[in-house]
């Protein structure tokens, strides 16, 4: 099964994004796409949780691998609980509407509703898994089997975040240029879960060449993309942190990654780490997932006020 994010490791290709296209199955489909706009705005909150659901992927991989490890027992359980009821809700919340995501409506566009069925059944295949590793977290089979699931799972919620940008994003609402900093700062919350599960695998011995690999090109991306929103990539239209929030924001995110980034090469290069490292990883980046959480609100922000100047 494919690994990678995007083909090459150069910088610009580390930093590439869906195009924001419009992908209407008809004329009065985009008719009415535009019409429940109109009435109602919920498409940003529709696109957060779409690409939540990236991040939950490997978030449940990761957590599940690190009960199964006996690594960070009790942070790793209350992860996978919170991450599993995350995914619950937000799945139904997409199709049927959620008054408390501010998801206001069902979803009526035929293809967003085909993703979202592709998506819920990949997920009821390791849901099972899940819930018994909840219960025992010594249920090796039960990691494995949501280990071998993970990618064809963020594969599917990638092409549904996909669609559902381009569906309800509007170029009277943000920029393009903005549009592609929220972007990238919200696939780099997906990739900390990715790096902490491809570790996990390695230490666990579970296709542990395979997720060397992977964690080396995956840190290449993550790196190359911090760099990028913050002192920008004019060859890719992408500025530099455009102000002291956002500055200060990616400050702190380079920094917490120098650290993890030292114990992240060790395994690449093939080496060992402690029980204690090895917690320091998967803790480290739960810490990094949610200061970019702040950075997308700041982002978010940002546009806004741009936009209504």
């Amino acid at each position: 099964m494919l690994r990678r994010l995007c083909s090459g490791t150069t910088l610009t290709v580390a930093i590439c994004t869906t195009p924001l296209t419009v992908h209407a199955d008809d004329a009065a489909d985009a008719a009415l796409i535009e019409a429940q706009y109109e009435i109602e705005s919920d498409g940003a909150d529709r696109i957060r949780v779409a690409g939540q659901l990236r991040t939950l992927t490997q978030q449940v991989a990761a957590a599940s691998c690190a009960l199964s490890t006996d690594i960070s027992i009790d942070e790793a359980h209350d992860v996978l609980e919170h991450a599993t009821q995350q995914f619950d809700q937000y799945i139904v919340a997409l199709r049927d509407g959620d008054d408390t995501l501010h998801i206001l409506h069902p979803e009526t566009r035929r293809r967003t509703l085909e993703d979202i069925a592709h998506v819920a059944a990949e997920w009821d295949t390791i849901h099972g898994a899940v819930d018994s590793i909840l219960l025992d977290g010594h249920d090796t089979e039960s990691a494995h089997l949501i280990d071998d699931h993970n990618l064809e799972l963020l594969e599917l919620t990638t092409v549904l975040a996909s669609d559902i940008t381009g569906q309800y994003s509007h170029p009277y609402e943000i920029t393009a240029a903005d549009a592609m900093m929220i972007e990238i700062a919200g696939r780099q919350r997906m990739l900390t879960q990715k790096m902490a599960k491809d570790a996990c695998e390695i230490w666990a011995g579970y296709h542990a060449d395979a997720a060397r690999e992977d964690l080396a090109q995956t840190v290449e991306v993550f790196e190359n993309s911090l760099n990028a929103l913050r002192y920008g990539l004019p060859a890719a239209g992408l500025q530099e942190a455009p102000n002291d929030k956002i500055r200060d924001d990616l400050d702190q995110l380079i920094a917490r990654w120098e650290t993890i980034k030292i114990n992240e090469q060790t395994l690449i290069e093939g080496g060992t780490l402690t029980d204690d490292q090895k917690a320091a990883v998967f803790h480290d980046l739960e810490v990094e997932l949610a200061e970019l959480d702040h950075l997308l609100d700041d982002y978010k922000a940002y546009a806004e006020r741009t936009h209504k100047r």
